[in-house]
């Protein structure tokens, strides 16, 4: 009896041993960076997986060495991309840094071969700040700004002993450069300079940089001016406190407290250009209350009223589609952007500007309105006046645009091929990967006329390839054809 059953369940087992060992496909490799060679220990890896491939993106981190091993990965055709701070995203067999990797094919029961991606550090801008004898001055502030409309507030950083400045992990792109205001060591007044010594925003020189570059002697010699003075009154609600915040494009400072009683304030030193003036408060039940004003300070100015006023919950509407997932929202003041955030459900919104984006789906935005009025656009973000009701409209189309096509390079398709779309009339631009037989679709896009190219190794201030640009007119509901033929080195 037992020798039948060790007979039968060998005959059980034997389909399973004559069965080749499967095994599942390796994506293995190193991170290292570009200028020393040394490996880059944890940094994030992502095997991205392009369009048609059925798997999500892998993260894994980098070991002590810099190496590392995705495993169980199911056929197709991915990139790889490495992030980590300080650096430029990188991806494997990249041209040169800043620029996209080829796409590869994973198959089964193999690994894809030891793949290296080098990191090259984020760009950085040095220079000095320096007074009227070339000396440089020392703890003093510096500020960059991007340099395409509207002008934002970047990062800032204070000059060391001798006057030196750097500034780094900035992307890659066009920038300002602006010493602070403030007085020298015998008061003498200095108005906010844009390097080399420029006060109006028209007269400042543009700083361009490239993935890896350290821009040097980005000087700045900060002219001498006059400041002006506001004043006012600040009005709290009784018994309860107030405070009032002056904000310019190189910072911000409390110059007022108010406990139940008006207050007259007065603050000097105020730089000729635009400012901010915020109050903040609670009213007699505990709820928040508060102000904005904004003005263009080009004399003193006196008698402002400024007063803590009661405001309700946002109130955010959509008609027309839902959005796929959660609306971002951030507050944007002239010293910069504050940490972006999902929007909550009657979230209250602090009287000042802020801005939304909303995310990409299978339609777009036809408009966004605050209390009638139409919010402005810089790219994906929609900015408007939150006030003490805020009212905000967002009207989606369900019947968006689309742009399809083949990349090909000498009549062969090209897998996994880059994708840059540009609206022309808004400047908002996508990225996109072709699938492995050379096919993209961009979706989701408002009727109008687009750019579009595609290359591995793209130069954006390289002029030659503005003429190799394809211009497309989208209309609603439709798609357009567009195919492509891959821009070369």
């Amino acid at each position: 009896m037992r020798w039948f059953f060790l007979r039968a369940l060998a005959i059980t087992l034997l389909p399973l041993c004559a069965l080749p060992a499967l095994r599942a496909a390796v994506v293995e490799g190193v991170v290292l960076d570009e200028e020393t060679g040394n490996p880059l220990a944890r940094t994030q890896v992502s095997l991205v997986p392009l369009p048609g491939t059925p798997a999500s993106s892998t993260p894994v981190r980098t070991g002590p060495r810099g190496s590392f091993v995705i495993l169980s990965v199911m056929p197709g055709w991915y990139t790889l991309r490495a992030t980590r701070r300080g650096y430029a995203p990188a991806e494997s067999g990249q041209l040169r840094p800043g620029r996209p990797g080829h796409a590869f094919e994973v198959a089964d029961d193999h690994t894809t071969g030891f793949l290296e991606i080098k990191m090259s550090h984020l760009p950085a801008i040095t220079g000095a700040v320096f007074d009227e004898n070339g000396v440089g001055i020392a703890k003093w502030q510096v500020h960059v700004y991007s340099s395409g409309k509207p002008v934002r507030h970047i990062a800032q950083v204070l000059t060391d002993e001798r006057g030196n400045y750097r500034v780094g992990e900035l992307d890659p792109g066009t920038y300002l450069v602006r010493s602070g205001p403030g007085q020298l060591d015998d008061h003498t007044p200095v108005l906010a300079t844009y390097a080399k010594a420029a006060i109006e925003l028209a007269d400042a020189t543009a700083v361009s940089l490239r993935v890896g570059e350290t821009k040097p002697n980005v000087n700045i010699k900060p002219v001498k001016g006059r400041f002006f003075t506001l004043s006012g009154t600040l009005i709290p609600i009784p018994d309860r406190t107030a405070t009032l915040t002056l904000i310019t494009d190189t910072g911000r400072k409390e110059i007022a407290s108010a406990y139940s009683k008006p207050l007259p304030f007065s603050t000097a030193g105020v730089q000729p250009g635009p400012v901010e003036l915020i109050v903040k408060g609670f009213d007699t039940l505990g709820n928040e209350c508060g102000s904005y004003t904004k003005l263009l300070v080009d004399k003193d100015k006196d008698n402002l009223k400024l007063a803590c006023s009661p405001y309700g919950p946002a109130s955010f509407t959509f008609s027309g589609a839902t959005p796929t997932g959660p609306v971002v929202i951030r507050r944007v003041d002239l010293d910069g952007a504050a940490e972006e955030h999902a929007l909550k459900r009657n979230e209250l919104l602090a009287p000042g500007h802020w801005e939304i984006q909303i995310p990409p789906g299978d339609y777009y935005i036809s408009s966004v309105r605050n209390s009638g009025t139409l919010a402005t656009r810089a790219g994906a973000w929609w900015g408007f006046d939150a006030g003490t009701y805020t009212r905000v409209a967002i009207l989606l189309s369900s019947s968006p645009a689309s742009i399809a096509g083949v990349v090909t390079t000498g009549g062969n398709p090209v897998a996994g091929a880059p994708i840059f779309l540009t609206n022309l009339g808004t400047g908002q631009a996508w990225t996109g990967r072709a699938n492995p037989q050379g096919h993209y679709s961009m979706g989701g896009l408002a009727p109008g006329n687009y750019s579009i190219i595609s290359g591995f190794d793209l130069d954006p201030n390289d002029l030659a390839n503005a003429q190799k640009l394809s211009t497309v007119s989208t209309s609603e509901g439709n798609t357009s054809t567009q195919p492509l033929e891959l821009v070369l080195p």
